[in-house]
């Protein structure tokens, strides 16, 4: 997005003015342009998640409540500032849904780009384009893209066209920053052309050339040395001595020498034909390719899987490249401008984790287009390091279920998440799981899962242990789990003793719970390890286990709580002659009602800081409701609907067998009409038939909020 938008709206988003101005407003010029729109809350966007908002109180003085921020918490902070400045009936009596901020009619725009983002031609139209209309205007520009969106949105759809001629939806409703980042990947597995050669006057391509790991690159000895474990592991019909490392640009090439003349430029066809040659990248990553591929083809693809992985960012690169050109032009000026450095901020952890995340639906877009007609669920496991890699896809149609093949196309997509997500402080996840589903007429749902090793993986998850150590030495890590240390120091490291005792190593001794009174019997065993939570948080002792959950003197068995809510904030404040302050909330609560007055356990973490990092405590229980307290919660509230009772989710949504009613903004919707609900941003977002915008949102941190997308899927017809 160029230039500032900034928009004059109410206490519930509706936007009453707009203005794009080219710089950020200060304090006095939103606080004018909220008066001379008779409002009290002015914001500012910039980008996807860049959005400030200022705010006028019950005294008629203006504030910066908070800058930088996600539309989520835009949205709660100025529920929650108008109902402090200027209250309304208690909260009981109020909606939990918020009608959703409508924006200026924008047409539709149509664009052809090259992989580059060079556009060739545009088109506008008042409605949204079909991919007919986005294959036309491709052709007759001869691009293979085409991106779609509103011209006063943040959000497009890429079409592209395959190596066969076919027009296709690629990735939809993503940002401009991941649509290039699919967009390459796409062009990389359909298009890549290799490096021009030399005097050839072809412009080059985005991926011709690979960044050097920030650990240098790799040596041969160590090329062999990964190729020669490869042989071992996989047991291979292939010579571990004599052999021979050549360097190209991205890696080595390792293979066992064969007698040829070196020099006639055809020697490779004189190589047994299917003999395999191994590609060692300076990361790690090992490819057996077969000698009958050409080698210059081969290494170049491979350089350019490597160089998508490991490519910088956009705006990253192009803060580098202002660096350099800076930097430069100081220098041929002899130093004239007095610059003696320039320095590029690092981006921090909420921009990591965002950029890592949106590349999730792309993701699962693409392994839907794997699965059978008429599938409903679909679950993906992948289990990656730099050196080795297990991908597993199933797909469920009612009771039939089918395993896919995961193509290695899609496996490059999924290597450049996890070297995105490896900047966060966690580093690399060891183990992403995803899983899909959706009905007939809605959209998907996307639940995903960052696996990092807490417990013992599945057996057929489970790597050889030299490809956990490459993996630590390609992303040193500060912690490493204690049985996946054990596992990797053991002596053979792949037999079924070795798991044992890397499962042993990764138990944990329970401990005694603190005394409770039970007037309910206690749930189910469940299999294998109990969980168990057993600190102090400010002080008091915080402890959980699948049956009870104790904070402080309060106390509330699992199967005695009847709502669950849990919400991740994070703020920044900018203050005039003062620094930007950043502090990042973490609340977690389980109930019985009535919501006020009734039993409650509230447990809240804060953390001041712009890389604040998330509380295991948190993320203990987070998990732990997820496994042991929503399926009791999801399977009591269908079974009182389909009983005919009406029950009420996320403060004050009522659900029958007829649909769905709410307060605020009043509405009615039956179950057919219901198309998708989606949590998005830390909201609930629900979507009826031929309406483009949600009709209702639902904070998280109302109780049960979180329930609603199984709930209403469970319940749709």
């Amino acid at each position: 997005m160029t230039g500032y938008v900034m928009a004059a709206t109410d206490a519930g988003g509706e936007r009453l003015g707009e203005r794009v101005v080219p710089t950020a407003p200060t304090l006095g010029e939103a606080a004018a342009y909220g008066d001379s729109h008779r409002t009290n809350y002015v914001s500012v966007r910039h980008g996807h998640d860049d959005i400030t908002l200022y705010g006028r109180d019950a005294t008629g003085t203006w504030s910066l409540l908070v800058a930088g921020a996600p539309a989520a918490v835009v949205v709660e902070l100025r529920r929650r500032h108008d109902a402090l400045t200027r209250p309304e009936p208690d909260w009981d009596d109020s909606p939990a849904g918020y009608e959703y901020a409508p924006t200026p009619g924008g047409e539709y725009v149509l664009t052809a780009v090259d992989v580059s983002g060079e556009a060739f031609g545009e088109r506008v139209g008042p409605t949204a384009p079909a991919l007919a209309d986005a294959a036309e205007l491709g052709e007759l520009h001869e691009a293979d893209y085409v991106v779609a969106g509103r011209d006063d949105g943040d959000v497009v759809t890429l079409y592209g066209r395959d190596a066969d001629g076919s027009w296709s939806v690629i990735a939809a409703d993503i940002d401009v920053e991941t649509a290039e980042e699919v967009c390459l990947w796409f062009d990389l597995t359909q298009h890549y052309p290799g490096r021009p050669a030399a005097g050839s006057g072809r412009a080059g391509h985005p991926l011709d050339h690979v960044p050097t790991p920030e650990g240098g690159r790799m040596t041969a000895a160590q090329a062999v040395s990964l190729v020669v474990e490869r042989i071992r592991a996989h047991r291979l019909d292939y010579p571990t001595q004599g052999l021979a490392a050549d360097r190209f640009e991205a890696g080595w090439s390792v293979y066992a020498p064969v007698d040829v003349d070196e020099s006639d430029p055809m020697a490779f066809l004189d190589m047994p034909v299917g003999r395999s040659v191994f590609l060692v990248s300076d990361a790690g990553r090992v490819k057996e390719i077969s000698s009958a591929i050409p080698p210059r083809q081969a290494e170049e693809m491979f350089g350019a899987e490597e160089a998508y992985v490991r490519r910088a960012p956009a705006e990253e690169r192009f803060m580098a490249d202002l660096r350099d050109e800076v930097m430069r032009l100081d220098s041929a000026s002899g130093g004239s401008a007095g610059i003696s450095s320039f320095t590029v901020d690092t981006p921090d952890e909420e921009a990591v984790a965002a950029r890592a995340s949106r590349l999730i639906a792309p993701i699962a877009q693409q392994l839907a287009l794997l699965g059978p007609p008429g599938w409903d669920h679909l679950t993906a496991a992948f289990s990656f390091t730099v050196s080795g890699e297990v991908a597993r896809l199933r797909f469920r149609s009612g009771n039939r279920s089918t395993e896919v093949r995961i193509p290695e196309q899609l496996a490059v997509l999924v290597r450049r998440q996890r070297h995105l997500a490896a900047r966060m402080p966690a580093g690399p996840w060891w183990r992403l799981l995803l899983t899909v589903s959706h009905s007939a007429g809605t959209n998907a749902r996307i639940t995903t899962e960052y696996d990092y090793g807490d417990r013992p993986f599945p057996d057929d998850h489970l790597l050889a242990p030299g490809h956990y150590r490459d993996d630590l030495a390609a992303y040193p890590r500060a912690h490493t789990p204690a049985w996946l240390s054990a596992y990797i120091g053991s002596a053979d490291g792949g037999g079924p003793a070795a798991h044992t005792t890397a499962q042993a190593a990764g138990a944990a001794t329970r401990p005694t719970p603190p005394q409770q009174d039970r007037t309910a019997p206690p749930g189910p065993a469940q299999p294998g390890p109990v969980p168990v939570l057993d600190t102090l948080v400010r002080r008091k002792r915080l402890y959980a286990d699948p049956q009870v959950i104790t904070f402080g003197r309060h106390t509330l068995a699992l199967d005695q709580v009847e709502w669950v809510s849990y919400t991740a904030t994070h703020t920044a404040t900018k203050r005039f002659l003062f620094p930007t302050t950043h502090d990042t909330a973490w609340d977690f609560a389980v109930g019985k009602y009535p919501y006020y007055g009734g039993p409650v356990v509230r447990v809240h973490f804060s953390q001041a800081g712009r890389r604040a990092d998330q509380p295991d405590e948190w993320t203990f229980l987070v998990n732990l409701a997820r496994r042991y307290l929503e399926p009791r919660l999801l399977t009591d509230l269908v079974s009182q609907v389909r009983r005919g009772e009406t029950i009420t989710v996320g403060g004050s949504v009522k659900v029958d067998q007829s649909g769905i009613a709410c307060p605020k903004p009043r509405l009615s919707v039956p179950w057919e009409s219901i198309s998708a609900v989606q949590p998005h941003n830390g909201m609930i977002y629900v979507h009826q038939v031929g309406v483009e915008k949600p009709v209702l949102t639902v904070p998280l941190s109302h109780p049960n909020a979180g329930l609603i997308p199984d709930l209403f899927a469970a319940l749709l017809p």
